[in-house]
């Protein structure tokens, strides 16, 4: 009765909010440069006076719904450009198409990115918006970060794949949910890494900062992924919005379903969402089935309280529920994995000299149990792993505007406590009948207090951005086992960090910008790396143990950036070099006995003298035509020991990406092609247990239909020529050896209704 109440609300609001905004009008158009005549994308195009807004993608196009009739003053900017405003009338019902053409300023000015929010070349910044986002409708965020240049991810099922960032992985990179929240995995394994725990129906951008270079953002080694999530907007008159979404994918007979409601005025504003998403083992290229079912339910609330013009408070809570999650690459299986969020913001703008001032506090926890109910060993043992993790922690921030400079200092907190037994019960041999209890993470914890400041300025053409923070870092664990404690003198360990950034850009002719990046970064162990206690976590068939002395690993670096307006559209070039000091990796303990049966034996971890990454990423973007366009994307990483010359491991290979795309009916559908060409990978770590990985070519095609008015359909099909293949990165089958194998040919479609937009 309840849930047919529900419907019946949700049918009559859809059909007021119809007849409601049939009443609306609409501005479109499209941004570009006034001497060239090429789009604009990302230019931010708002209503003066307003929150209303949207920002130009890569045709330069936007569009402003729900217009009442009158006048309004549109204001456009784009970085590097003079501000654009522009006075339209509409009238019931209206749907007016405008162009916009912004002019070029001689050099970027620091007061312009102020004002705009932008964020400066030296940042090395990449992001997709909630358009680029939602037309894919991934099923998993690790895996559509894959999307992104020089990026990849470690596979050890269908679901929950680890984000990887020019070879750098696991905590060498930092992942947030809205700039600064902290989520840390409770299983030892990374079942659950801190992507996994928001869907990508609820985010807004996502945002990956590249290098050690962004320190304003916490402990920063290999670069920042920051999860937006989306939030509701602000309105003067109370309005409600709503989306209903649905999907289905082919090969792992998949399906979603999500709600989403939105609405305020003035004074407050909420977004509520929540949804589903269950399926089955996919198919792979050749026909076999491979074990990736799972199933996920979440919900996310987000409140805003406006009390006055320049103050904003927001307070966010998310719970996530996943269930009988398969990795055919690990020994366990995930059954539950029970999460909350919450965060409480607060923020003021443009108060004379402040140019603003941030405030955060959150609070995450994870409930995480595996077992091996669905894997062969269970004939011989039942086992069981139950841990739980949380996490507390907050930033403050304050910017201080001058003539041309701004300066930001602030501080930021986290702290982490794990706790988690194994269980096994022996049900053959001679230990049959006997239960042993394994203490996983040993009732430890890690904290983390860091101070940071940031100066940008600009002068005679030039840009700079000049950073440092000091953290301290300290751990211990209060529970240790015994064989584990006999091991060390002391589990306790604190480190002192210091690490700075600079960079500078220069504008050298209309078309030409050079960026030069520096910086030196240090990152402390995580808990894993300390106190993990003889478990099977590691690419390969060992049980891995910690190790509380091990030494914070430094990232020295360099990134040349080029960019270059030619041949109608923008060519990016960034070649880069870490040198990397004490960097963390394991080597095999002879000396010690493994725990699990079937293991080769031990390894602990401890610190290389000297690492090397290097690499490139070469792309071009076409911004010739408003309805046709590609992008071509290469790139590529190689890692050494410093010492043995010897290639580092799950390190991907090289790679090119390109997407061809046509805008019928002025761009609302809009088919598109990508090519995805990845090259054998042969140099690999023959110590560390891998194997050459075979190239390959992948097609896909995608349609993005937004003819309707109320309705966004996605469609197509990945994998369309039916591809046996696996990534570099993927983890091997545990009972057979053989790599995870990715879906075979995969029809998916996703729709959209939305209503009061």
């Amino acid at each position: 009765m309840r849930s047919k109440l529900l419907t019946l609300v949700v049918l009559i609001l859809a059909f007021a909010q119809i007849f409601i905004a049939q009443d609306k009008g609409t501005i479109r158009g499209f941004v570009y440069d006034l001497k060239s005549k090429y789009p604009l994308f990302n230019a931010n195009v708002w209503i003066e006076g307003t929150n209303r807004g949207d920002v130009s993608d890569f045709k330069g196009y936007f569009e402003l719904k729900n217009l009442d009739p009158g006048s309004y003053t549109l204001v456009v900017s784009y970085v590097g450009y003079k501000q654009e405003r522009q006075n339209v009338e509409i009238s019931k019902g209206e749907v007016k198409t405008i162009e916009i053409y912004l002019e070029e300023i001689p050099y970027f000015s620091v007061e312009e990115i102020v004002v705009l929010g932008k964020t400066m070349e030296t940042y090395n910044q990449a992001e997709f918006g909630g358009r680029d986002i939602s037309k894919k409708a991934p099923r998993d965020l690790g895996d559509f970060i894959k999307n992104f240049t020089n990026t990849s991810a470690v596979k050890k099922g269908g679901y929950a794949l680890d984000p990887v960032i020019r070879g750098l992985k696991y905590d060498q990179v930092n992942v947030q949910v809205d700039n600064g929240l902290k989520i840390e995995p409770a299983c030892p394994n990374r079942m659950d890494p801190p992507t996994s725990h928001v869907q990508s129906e609820d985010l807004e951008k996502i945002e990956i900062l590249k290098g050690p270079y962004a320190l304003r953002f916490g402990p920063n080694f290999g670069g920042i992924i920051n999860l937006v999530m989306a939030r509701p907007e602000k309105t003067e008159r109370f309005k409600l919005n709503g989306e209903i979404e649905t999907g289905y994918e082919s090969s792992w007979k998949g399906r979603i379903a999500r709600l989403t409601l939105s609405g305020g005025e003035r004074l407050f504003d909420f977004r509520l969402s929540g949804g589903l998403k269950e399926y089955k083992n996919y198919i792979d290229g050749s026909g076999n089935e491979v074990q990736s079912a799972f199933k996920i339910k979440d919900w996310t609330s987000k409140i805003g309280f406006n009390p006055g013009e320049n103050h904003r408070i927001q307070i966010s809570v998310r719970d996530m529920y996943a269930r009988d999650v398969l990795f055919p690459a690990l020994p366990m299986d995930e059954i539950k994995d029970d999460t909350r969020m919450l965060s409480f913001d607060y923020a003021l703008r443009n108060l004379s000299k402040i140019n603003s001032v941030n405030f955060k506090v959150y609070y995450s926890k994870v409930h995480h149990l595996m077992t091996n109910e669905y894997k062969p060993t269970r004939m011989m043992v039942e086992a069981a792993t139950e841990a739980n993790t949380k996490s507390i922690g907050g930033r403050g921030e304050v910017s201080l505007l001058f003539e041309r400079s701004i300066l930001y200092f602030g501080f930021d907190y986290s702290r982490v406590e794990k706790r988690g037994f194994r269980t096994r019960k022996m049900l053959t041999g001679p230990m049959a009948g006997k239960t042993f209890i394994d203490s996983v993470w040993q009732n430890s914890y890690m904290s983390n207090f860091g101070a940071f400041a940031e100066f940008r300025t600009g002068f005679q053409g030039f840009n700079l951005i000049a950073s440092a923070r000091y953290d301290i870092n300290y751990a211990d664990a209060s529970e240790p086992a015994p064989t584990f404690a006999r091991m060390f003198g002391t589990l306790y360990s604190k480190h002192h960090n210091l690490s700075a950034s600079v960079g500078i850009d220069k504008i050298i002719s209309s078309s030409v910008q050079l960026t030069l990046l520096l910086g030196t970064s240090k990152r402390s162990p995580n808990i894993s790396e300390r106190f993990i206690n003889f478990l099977p976590i590691g690419y390969d068939n060992y049980d891995y143990v910690g190790n509380p002395a091990i030494k914070p690993e430094m990232n020295n670096s360099v990134d040349l950036i080029l960019n270059l307006k030619t041949l109608g559209g923008l060519v990016k070039g960034d070649l880069f070099y870490y040198y990397i000091k004490d960097f963390i990796s394991s080597r095999i303990r002879s000396d010690l006995r493994p725990k699990n049966m079937g293991v080769l034996g031990v390894k602990q971890f401890y610190n290389i003298e000297t690492a090397k990454f290097w690499g490139f990423e070469i792309g071009y973007s076409s911004a010739f035509s408003k309805v046709f366009g590609f992008d071509i994307n290469i790139y590529g990483t190689r890692a050494r020991d410093g010492v043995t010359g010897e290639p580092l491991p799950q390190v991907p290979p090289f790679e090119a990406r390109m997407n061809l795309y046509y805008g019928f009916f002025e761009g609302k559908v809009v088919p598109e092609i990508g090519i995805r060409a990845v090259a054998r990978k042969s140099d690999v770590s023959q110590s560390f247990g891998e194997t050459p990985t075979p190239g390959f070519v992948l097609v896909n095609f995608l349609v993005n239909i937004a003819y309707f008015k109320f309705f966004d359909i996605s469609l197509g099909v990945n994998n369309l020529f039916d591809k046996a293949y696996y990534e570099h990165l993927n983890r091997r089958v545990r009972t057979t050896g053989v790599p995870i194998y990715e879906p075979g040919r995969n029809f998916f479609v996703n729709i959209k209704m939305k209503v009061g937009q």
